[in-house]
């Protein structure tokens, strides 16, 4: 109807050529064709031009066609004519933006005309001056783009590039400093050229309009403006977005930390405002991605936030065309609403239809909005994972999905300005943070909380498997269980954030689809709860852990201390029943429980306190043997050295024996651990105080425990050489050809011979068949072989304990002999070799001639010399001699040579005289100092904890810690929550 009368026409001034998106024919094709929210894009300030000109139609128009929707009072809700048409054919992104704005084309052919003379008419009323922007004719053409970079050089005018619509902010930002960088290379000297980096700037789009001063000149009064991220295209923003009549645009650029600083500070102004600033704050929360800005950074856009365009962007852009539609409706005091009550009606409005209101709500605000509900109808992607929020912190921030676009996702809240600047300190170090892919409002959130990885972030992973792992610090729990580690994510998985955030994650490429992981109280079966049953079962179940033979310690963290000190009390000497290494195997089993299931901050702590009370154990241990064997012994002890008790010192040093090896294996264990964690600190923010003094505790532990190695290895070793130091004269003057000696060595075979006829076998370190005075020196070794046999020392740490015993068997016995030059001759080096070769020989069946061999050649060598029949030895000459003995220093040899006993009336012949220029002035005697150095151990532990427990003894003391735990937890509840066994 086209009559006088009609408000379609008279009152709305509705233009003939839009009637055609009638609200009722729309709303009939809705059933065919929801609007796709991907086809809208956010508005900007430049929209408000558009506020005057947007059609608006009343309500009634709603309440006709959907009865159910309408309110019997009109309220200021938008038509549904904002709602764009379904478009007869196929038509490309840019009309539909085009036609959306009501700028430049149009949608059809009909109305391309109409579109072009509109064009016209703008460019000709606005009367473009040098800052306005034509977009030109074709969207491929290339286009001239001003920008202004007072930023770079002070009182610069502008730079003209030529750009097209990919042209990207980034790109011209580069081409910007580049002309400034050539024209201040022209002017002055390339020494104090100042150099720009694009990271540090932005480019700004402006909008404004010039004044004339009253001296004639131009100045340029900005009446708002908006940071161009790095992806968007200027000269696609020119040709979609205008600014309104009275008002131009140009582009600056900036240095983002003035703009920032600048931000700040109108932030703040804002907020003394007081309540008017309250709508524009929501406004802009609505259209952050993900998480809102926090109120430092408010009114732009982050460094880090390129925004999608999403529904929000949608409820701002309607938020918009209802305040301009409320605006044209007058109150109830014939005043005009002001903007404060168009941003509180269109909060209403989106409730309306979702929430039951109460009557005095629904008539205020009556009908659903047909393009909010448009928005709700969300269709979850089909090639990619995505998370669905079962719950969240703020509904006017938070969405339904969360799409994993890549294959690495974090969530994460937005970064105070400190922590920002501590990422940029690190990106300069080239240690770049990852990049938070989804931003979330809660407060109790980290700024990195969760990294979820999948496909080929995870390569040691099967095909369309996926990991999460929460950051240091940050609170998830996974399917309901607190999680502190990396573990499998599997669809269906429920997913906790903090104290608000829930999410279910799912994979649409995994079918058929799993089951939720978690059980839903519905699905719970009521039988189970109630049945008196449920206490038989737990009974059952803790029987059954109690007993269970697998390496498995659990505890509750506020038990760590009471599990260690009843661990180190009831295993702190060799005989305390669980076996030689009792200490570091329990120790091990609490530390593997910690590290997978437990606070990762509790985990250095355990190392550092348990190697602090094996510390304190074994420093004890050292002055009580001190008191038992003194370092200097006085003059009546002397006899008691001559025939020393090697079994009593063999019996007080097991403890020091038995905590050197627990210690090793501890060492081992513990840094097999701090390497796992190391690992899984790689994807932590380089330079986190909180992991360097995790990592510092770490440390520590690792190095008392090598000061525990350390001290029990120098106390073992002293004593043991302090009693060879006795013995060893004995291999030099006993003369294992005597009468004697062959009586007690016929004596020992005949007994050995007897024990092997009756059944028994001979052991390999036997010493009985030695001579007494060899067998002497020999008890010492096999008493440090059962010592460490009996404390399961590790092999390296008992190669290097017999191999500092030779080293000092073979110094002793060299220097010894080099000084008693009696015995010099063929006859006395003949008994010699034999009670060496007797020792050889036992330490080669035990097990141990390599390191003897190697330790003892230099000695072996110098007997090897003595013995050489005299009349060979006086037929040699001196460079034959050093030839053949190498091992023997030129010193050595020519005071070997010169003291040979060859007769009493013969002097050594003259071939045996040293070259001229020969160095004899080297000391003869070997240095103690030259010992070898103790190499602690770096080896695969050989505690393997995933078998099951290797003896009875552990299996014992692991059930007596698990029922110590079990009473604790008894403890702590009340007497009708007990379980009894």
């Amino acid at each position: 109807m086209e009559g006088s009368g009609s408000p379609r026409f008279r009152k709305l001034h509705f233009p003939v050529g839009l009637w055609i998106n009638s609200p009722r024919k729309h709303f009939a094709k809705l059933g065919g064709r929801w609007p796709s929210a991907i086809s809208v894009k956010s508005t900007t300030s430049s929209d408000a031009a558009s506020l005057h000109e947007a059609p608006s139609a009343p309500s009634s128009s709603l309440s006709i066609s959907t009865p159910s929707l309408a309110s019997p009072t009109p309220s200021p809700s938008p038509s549904p004519a904002f709602l764009r048409p379904r478009p007869a054919a196929t038509q490309s992104r840019t009309k539909r933006l085009s036609h959306l704005f009501l700028r430049g084309r149009s949608n059809s052919d009909r109305d391309r005309a109409v579109g072009e003379r509109e064009r016209e008419v703008w460019a000709h009323s606005a009367a473009p001056s040098s800052h306005h922007y034509l977009p030109p004719a074709s969207s491929s053409a290339p286009g001239l783009i001003k920008i202004y970079g007072d930023a770079l050089s002070s009182g610069a005018n502008y730079r003209s590039l030529l750009a097209n619509i990919h042209s990207t902010a980034r790109q011209l930002i580069a081409q910007v400093i580049t002309r400034y960088t050539e024209r201040e290379r022209e002017e002055t000297d390339d020494a104090v050229l100042q150099k720009h980096s694009p990271e540090d700037f932005l480019l700004c789009d402006v909008i404004g309009k010039p004044i004339q001063q009253p001296d004639g000149a131009i100045k340029w009064e900005t009446e708002c403006r908006r940071s161009v991220a790095p992806w968007e295209c200027p000269l696609l923003l020119v040709d979609m977005w205008r600014p309104k009549d009275g008002f131009e645009r140009r582009f600056e650029i900036q240095r983002k930390e003035d703009y920032e600083r600048e931000e700040r500070e109108r932030e703040k102004e804002r907020e003394r405002e007081g309540e008017n600033y309250q709508g524009v704050r929501w406004r802009r929360s609505r259209m952050s991605s993900g998480g809102g800005p926090e109120e430092s950074e408010r009114g732009h856009r982050g460094r880090n936030s390129e925004l999608r365009r999403s529904i929000s962007d949608m409820n701002l852009s309607l938020r918009r065309r209802q305040g301009n539609h409320v605006s044209k409706q007058p109150n109830n005091n014939g005043g005009v609403q002001d903007r404060k009550n168009i941003i509180r009606a269109s909060k209403a409005e989106a409730k309306v239809g979702w929430t039951n209101q109460p009557a005095e709500d629904e008539k205020d605000y009556s009908s659903c909005d047909l393009e909010v509900m448009s928005q709700s109808l969300i269709l979850p992607p089909t090639d990619r994972p995505y998370f669905l929020l079962l719950q969240g912190y703020d509904q006017s921030k938070d969405f339904v999905l969360y799409i994993m676009a890549g294959h690495t996702h974090v969530f994460g809240r937005k970064p105070t300005i400190r922590e920002r600047e501590k990422d940029r300190e690190r990106e300069r170090k080239g240690k770049r943070p990852l990049k938070v892919d989804t931003f979330l409002s809660a407060h109790d959130l980290l700024a990195r909380h969760l990294l979820v990885r999948r496909d080929s972030a995870v390569p040691e992973m099967p095909n369309r498997q996926a990991l999460m792992r929460p950051f240091r610090g940050g609170a998830v729990t996974h399917n309901g269980v607190a999680l502190y580690r990396e573990t499998v994510l599997k669809p269906g998985d429920v997913i906790g954030l903090g104290n608000h955030f829930l999410f279910l994650y799912r994979d649409p490429r995994v079918t058929p689809a799993p089951p939720l992981a978690l059980t839903l109280p519905w699905q719970v079966d009521a039988s189970t709860t109630c049945c008196p049953s449920g206490l038989v079962d737990r009974q059952e179940a803790l029987r059954h852990y109690l007993g269970s033979t697998e390496a498995v310690l659990k505890f509750h963290p506020r038990h760590a201390d009471a599990l260690l000190q009843e661990i180190i009390s009831k295993n702190s000497s060799p005989d305390s029943g669980g076996g030689p290494l009792a200490p570091a195997y329990l120790l091990s089993i609490m530390i593997d429980h910690a590290s997978k299931h437990l606070d990762p901050a509790l985990t250095p702590q355990i190392l550092l306190k348990s190697a602090n009370l094996i510390k304190e154990i074994v420093w004890d241990n050292i002055k009580e043997f001190g008191d038992k064997h003194p370092t200097q012994n006085s003059t009546e002890q002397e006899g008691e050295i001559s025939t020393p008790n090697v079994q009593k010192l063999s019996f007080d040093l097991r403890p020091l024996m038995f905590w050197m090896s627990n210690a090793t294996e501890l060492l081992n264990f513990f840094q097999v651990k701090v390497e796992a964690m190391e690992k899984e600190w790689e994807f932590e923010a380089p330079g986190d105080p909180v992991l360097t003094a995790d990592m510092d505790t770490c440390s520590e532990a690792l190095a008392q425990l090598d000061d525990v190695i350390m001290h029990t290895f120098q106390q073992c070793v002293y004593h043991l050489t302090k009693t060879l130091y006795s013995l060893l004269p004995a291999l030099l003057d006993s003369n294992p050809f005597s009468s004697e000696e062959k009586e007690k060595e016929k004596d020992g075979a005949q007994s050995a011979e007897g024990e092997e006829k009756g059944g028994g076998e001979v052991e390999v370190d036997d010493v009985s068949t030695l001579p007494p005075k060899v067998a002497g020196l020999v008890e010492v070794y096999r008493c440090t072989l059962m010592l460490s046999r009996e404390a399961c020392l590790s092999p390296p740490l008992t190669s290097q304990t017999f191999g500092y015993l030779f080293f000092f068997t073979n110094t002793s016995l060299l220097n010894t002999l080099l000084e008693r030059d009696g015995l010099f001759s063929w006859s006395r080096a003949v008994q010699i070799r034999t009670n060496l070769d007797l020792v050889l020989d036992w330490l080669q069946g035990a097990g141990l001639g390599d390191i003897a061999s190697e330790f003892m050649k230099k000695l072996s060598v110098t007997v090897n010399f003595l013995c050489i029949p005299k009349t060979r030895l006086i037929q040699s000459s001196w460079t034959s001699l050093l030839e053949d003995h190498v091992l023997l220093s030129p010193s050595q040899l020519h005071h070997l040579l010169t003291h040979y006993k060859l007769g009493p009336t013969r002097a050594p012949p003259a071939s045996w005289a040293p070259l001229p220029g020969t160095e004899l002035s080297g000391d003869i005697f070997e240095s103690f100092l030259d010992h070898p150095p103790l190499i602690l151990p770096n080896e695969t532990p050989r505690l393997d904890l995933s078998q099951p427990i290797p003896s009875p003894e552990l299996q014992k003391e692991v059930t007596c810690l698990r029922t110590f735990l079990w009473g604790l937890d008894q403890d702590e509840l009340p007497a009708n929550q007990r379980t009894r066994l």
